[in-house]
């Protein structure tokens, strides 16, 4: 009984402690925000100092078609707001709340080079207030920005994306923008399956731009991402495209079985550059684009070679070749040999600026 007797009275003291507690924050927030406007800035006689930093939480997508980075971040925001001021001995030592960011001034930081509007992952978004009037706002986003992506050397590609942050309306005379570090923060990054990230960094801008006479200041955070793994995509060409090396194997007398043979591996490389198209937009400028074009030509001149083996070797009657064993038999053996070693070394050329 004595038991039940003590712990139900510590739990009323509790109760009444959290009801002081929250009272004493009701009236703290009262106190601050009863001629507060959100629509203000904070200083009027000098510049807003705004820390920002990114913290990158994954790499969703690097789409090619529309040249953009897809991400999901934090942005950490750091600023003064001497209006939230308040002294914790006069609260019952609260040094810190909580407040809905709608209810504060949070400075107008937005993505100049987004390639859609970015979007906050959740509505209910807190800021944190501290007594000394420092207030601290950490929005997850999605962020889809415009990223100019070279791909001339793909599937061996490379990818630095810019994304530059500022304030929209303000110049630096009313909002300044600072990094708080040199480079990304990757703590919580999750690595993505297809892409390394290789390296990140955050630089300031000051720039006064054609159409104003004010200064405008920037953080513009750059990433470089790096394609993991090529050698898919690699071995199907380089292996199909060898392939027509497999025709000099049949004998010149059965160049109709080559031409056959050759347009199967002529079909194979209409196909994996078809599929490179959709991945990939102007897919012949890039390197296995290239490489697969010239595939198809020296296909095409086999097939040629081969035609007119087939319209010219000896025949016994109209459509059946035979194997002759004449001068006129020995010239197309040395054609098709000459044709073996020229497309050999034309595709260990090709083959090897595929590498290079």
């Amino acid at each position: 009984m004595k038991f039940s007797m003590g712990s139900l009275m510590l739990f009323f003291m509790g109760m009444l402690t959290r009801t002081t507690a929250n009272q004493v924050e009701t009236r703290l927030k009262a106190d601050l925000f009863s001629s507060y406007d959100k629509r203000l800035l904070p200083t009027h006689d000098e510049s807003l100092e705004v820390n920002i930093r990114m913290s990158l939480s994954n790499l969703r997508e690097m789409d090619f078609f529309q040249g953009s980075i897809k991400m999901n971040s934090w942005l950490k925001m750091l600023w003064m707001d001497s209006r939230l001021e308040w002294d914790p001995a006069e609260y019952g030592n609260i040094s810190i709340f909580r407040v809905h960011s709608s209810e504060v001034f949070v400075p107008d930081i937005t993505l100049y080079n987004s390639h859609s509007p970015s979007k906050a992952l959740s509505d209910d978004i807190s800021a944190l207030v501290y007594s000394d009037g420092t207030v601290y706002y950490l929005p997850p986003v999605a962020i889809e920005a415009a990223c100019d992506l070279d791909l001339k050397d793909y599937p061996y590609d490379s990818h630095t994306c810019r994304l530059k942050l500022g304030s929209w309306v303000f110049d630096s005379m009313r909002i300044s923008v600072t990094p708080a570090s040199d480079t990304i923060d990757l703590e919580d990054y999750n690595a993505h399956p297809v892409w390394e990230l290789v390296n990140t960094s955050a630089v300031k801008n000051v720039v006064r731009y054609p159409c104003c006479k004010e200064v405008y200041e920037d953080i513009s955070f750059h990433l470089t991402v790096r394609r993991r793994d090529s050698h898919g995509r690699i071995a199907s060409a380089v292996i199909a495209t060898w392939l027509i090396l497999v025709v000099f194997l049949i004998g010149p007398s059965s160049a109709g079985e080559r031409i056959i043979f050759a347009g199967f591996v002529f079909v194979a490389l209409v196909v994996l550059s078809a599929a490179l198209s959709a991945e990939v937009p102007a897919y012949s400028m890039t390197r296995l684009g290239r490489f697969l074009i010239g595939g198809m030509l020296i296909n095409a001149v086999v097939i040629i070679i081969n035609g007119l083996i087939y319209r010219f070797y000896p025949k016994d009657q109209p459509g059946h070749m035979k194997e002759g064993d004449g001068t006129i038999s020995r010239v197309f053996l040395f054609i098709d040999i000459g044709a073996f070693l020229g497309t050999t070394i034309i595709l260990a050329i090709t083959t090897g600026a595929l590498f290079a």
